[in-house]
């Protein structure tokens, strides 16, 4: 009787949390993998609804009022065009 409590208070204790944590990690590894994969097929389905000739922006560079004025950024040389 006393080898079956002991074995019940083991179970309990020990394997019933490893069990959960492992099954708890393996379902997260199935989750992210299949957000993965549908993550690929929509960029894929994206790429193939395109049009041909049509332009994606994928990143935009935020803007900021601390910017400096573009002619801090080099200097302007004025030129004049010269017709044959």
């Amino acid at each position: 009787m006393l080898k079956l409590i002991a074995f019940g208070l083991v179970f309990y204790y020990v394997i019933w949390p490893l069990v959960r944590f492992l099954f708890k990690g393996f379902i997260i590894t199935q989750v992210h993998r299949k957000m993965s994969e549908q993550d690929i097929r929509s960029k894929q389905a994206a790429a193939k609804a395109r049009r041909e000739g049509s332009i994606d922006v994928d990143y935009v560079p935020p803007t900021g009022k601390n910017k400096k004025p573009l002619a801090d950024e080099g200097d302007y040389v004025p030129y004049e065009e010269v017709k044959d």
